[in-house]
């Protein structure tokens, strides 16, 4: 679900899951079958409650979680997802788990359950055949991540060093399965607690008498849920900043400050933290009422603010007008500790924007250049921006570089900008249309990277969305394709994908792409219309690959053929190096691009 652009892995966790069965036995009261009284429950009901140590990064809490259930699909087991337990959050040791389970009860007994890594499996002695409520309790630790290393310490991430990349020694391939990538979402890092939607059990998505209870796998986001109710009282340092989504009171007691949160219609509830962070918000009207939008950065970055406000109320009038109304009252731009060249992460009515788009690209690019330790690298960035572009350097590594350097700084300067549009986007596609990111990225990221670019349409003009498609998405499959193993179907899982770069180029660049081409086949009343009818639609429910191309073909049904020939040939087979070409030079902006395009959408999750 969310925008990954994709630092270091952080410090594992210290405790180890016990993976046994307890706590039920049948000398407990029996538990009920079904309610003695029905309630009304079409959608997951959760009420947390969690005490954060902000000083020791521990986390104490209890989630208690009314499930749907009928006579029609009666529940024997429940399944939850502990997405901070994902293999890689925290440190490459899979033992290793951030979160442990302490009990679950039902109706006040014990019931069985196991924690496999991020999996929690609850069972039950009876069939649950009416909406009942579970309370788990748990506790854990949030890793402690290193020193923000900003974009270009994200390059290194990527299966070999900038030097590797650059061609100055082999780049690294990855021989086997990509494993997940840690993006951050769950970490205490720059300052900032962070986290995201890991920290409480999410109920799996239950379709056709099943759970969707596969492990966490691959690249991009892990996070896949149903639209739920949310209400939590988190305990924090009263000079500790909360942000979260949804409506938000805040009470101090002595040295504490006692948060209560209210977010209905919400894929997940994520939570981010500072002592540093200081808000900005302003109205925008949009399709006829008013949203109050909201910037909350650290203090470094409070230059940021206006800016972070501007473009974000933008996209939310701009996706509006062309999409669907947004549907709610408030929203919210949070600075994040991401890393990985994860660029930002898409949460319901908030999204998280790192760091590094906030730094100082010079500092970050000298810092990348000192790290090459090339005879004359301190002189390249002398001119990086001028009309002359990046100073020479008498060196022909340090030279080649300095060039590609030299004609960066139009990509560089919209990187921030073409983030927070695509985190926007993604409250329609991923939040309101929901889908399964894990199995299928390209039905949110790819359609959210191309709605990024029709912002700058709508915004701008076509020219500048011409020029900002080529920086952003055709050399971004070109750099990725080139230097991450080639073109692939976009249909794949993102375990298909051999490493963040094809991923990036295939979901980001190439499926983005698509839409262009699906837009000129059928004309802007066919396409916009579908569009709008597919998030009326699916909002607040789970779409599959082919739900809006059916919309568009009923658009435009004298061109259904052509609508599956190109469907065939962008999505489910491999050309995009010759159809959009490219990959000739090494572009270090585009090579950037990849990575976060990977990363923009999405903690994708």
């Amino acid at each position: 679900m969310q925008n990954k652009f994709p630092l270091r892995s952080l410090l594992a966790a210290i405790f180890v899951a016990s993976g046994a069965f307890v706590g039920f036995t049948t000398s407990q009261p029996a538990l009920r079958a079904q309610n003695s009284a029905p309630q009304v429950v079409s959608r997951p009901q959760y009420r947390l409650d969690a005490s954060i140590d902000y000083d020791l990064l521990t986390l104490k809490s209890s989630a208690e979680i009314t499930i749907p259930a009928s006579a029609t699909d009666p529940l024997r087991d429940a399944v939850f997802f502990l997405y901070a337990n994902a293999g890689g959050v925290g440190g490459d040791d899979e033992r290793r788990k951030n979160l442990v389970v302490d009990a679950v009860t039902l109706d006040g007994a014990p019931v069985r359950w196991k924690l496999d890594g991020a999996v929690l499996r609850v069972q039950f002695p009876a069939p649950q055949s009416a909406p009942f409520s579970l309370k788990i309790d748990y506790h854990g630790v949030v890793p402690r991540g290193g020193k923000d290393e900003g974009a270009m310490g994200s390059l290194g991430a990527l299966g070999g060093d900038i030097s590797g990349i650059l061609g100055l020694e082999a780049p690294k391939t990855a021989a086997t399965k990509a494993k997940n990538t840690d993006y951050g979402l769950y970490t205490y890092g720059n300052g900032i607690l962070s986290l995201g939607s890991f920290w409480y059990p999410t109920l799996a998505v239950r379709r056709d008498g099943r759970w969707a209870d596969d492990a966490p796998e691959g690249l991009g986001d892990v996070a896949f849920s149903e639209k739920s109710d949310f209400s939590a009282r988190l305990r924090l340092p009263k000079n500790v900043v909360l942000a979260a989504p949804g409506q938000v009171s805040k009470n101090v007691s002595g040295e504490s400050s006692i948060y209560q949160v209210t977010a209905r219609d919400a894929r997940e509830f994520a939570v981010l933290a500072s002592e540093d962070f200081v808000a900005k918000s302003k109205k925008v009207p949009i399709e006829g009422k008013t949203v109050s939008v909201s910037a909350i950065l650290l203090k470094k970055n409070a230059a940021k603010l206006d800016k972070t406000l501007d473009v974000a109320g933008k996209a939310l009038q701009i996706f509006s007008k062309r999409f669907g109304a947004y549907p709610f009252e408030e929203f919210k731009v949070v600075e994040a500790p991401m890393k990985n060249g994860a660029g930002g992460m898409e949460y319901s009515r908030m999204i998280g924007i790192a760091s590094m788009l906030y730094g100082d690209l010079g500092s970050q690019l000298s810092g990348m250049m000192t790290s090459l330790n090339l005879p004359g690298a301190d002189k390249l960035l002398e001119s990086l921006g001028d009309e002359g572009g990046a100073a020479k350097a008498d060196n022909p590594a340090a030279d080649m570089l300095g060039g590609i350097l030299g004609q960066q700084k139009e990509m560089w300067d919209s990187i921030l900008e073409t983030t927070i549009a695509h985190e926007v986007a993604h409250q329609w596609w991923a939040i309101g249309v929901g889908s399964d990111s894990q199995k299928h990225p390209f039905v949110d990221e790819s359609l959210t990277n191309w709605s990024a670019m029709l912002y700058f349409e709508d915004r701008y003009g076509r020219e500048t969305a011409e020029k900002m498609r080529d920086l952003h998405l055709k050399t971004s499959f070109s750099m990725g394709a080139m230097l991450g193993g080639g073109d692939k179907p976009a249909n794949l899982p993102t375990s298909a994908y051999t490493n963040n770069l094809q991923y990036g180029a295939v979901i980001y660049g190439k499926g983005a792409l698509f839409y262009g081409e699906l837009r000129k086949l059928v004309g802007d009343a066919a396409f916009f219309g579908a569009l709008r009818a597919y998030y009326a639609k699916y909002n607040n429910r789970i779409a599959d690959p082919k739900s809006l191309r059916s919309l568009v073909e009923a658009q435009a049904p004298a061109k259904k053929a052509a609508i599956g020939a190109l469907y065939k040939r962008w999505i489910e087979e491999a050309h995009g190096q010759k159809d959009i070409g490219g990959g000739q030079a090494l572009d270090l902006g585009g090579l950037l691009g990849a990575m976060l395009g990977g990363n923009l959408g999405g903690p994708e999750e």
